[in-house]
């Protein structure tokens, strides 16, 4: 199983290697502390998707600064 990193550059390929590690970790670790109701288990599993969730949203805002013309202002 591949281990989920935390932290990481910002830049396309560690986002895409990032998405994929962290699909691949969810899928062998969330399904089965959900079903043993381990809530230790969930609370690291949560603290992965935090940092997770956090890196997409420092890499957006570096994509926002970086490519302004992509930007959509209607969203």
């Amino acid at each position: 199983m591949s281990e989920y990193q935390l932290g990481g550059g910002l830049r396309l390929l560690t986002a895409i290697e990032k998405t994929e590690a962290f699909g691949e970790f969810l899928k062998a670790r969330m399904v089965q502390a959900l079903e043993s109701e381990d809530p230790a288990e969930l609370h690291y599993l949560l603290a992965q998707l935090d940092d997770y969730h956090s890196y997409l949203w420092r890499y957006y805002n570096k994509l926002a600064k970086d490519r302004p013309e992509r930007m959509d202002p209607g969203v």
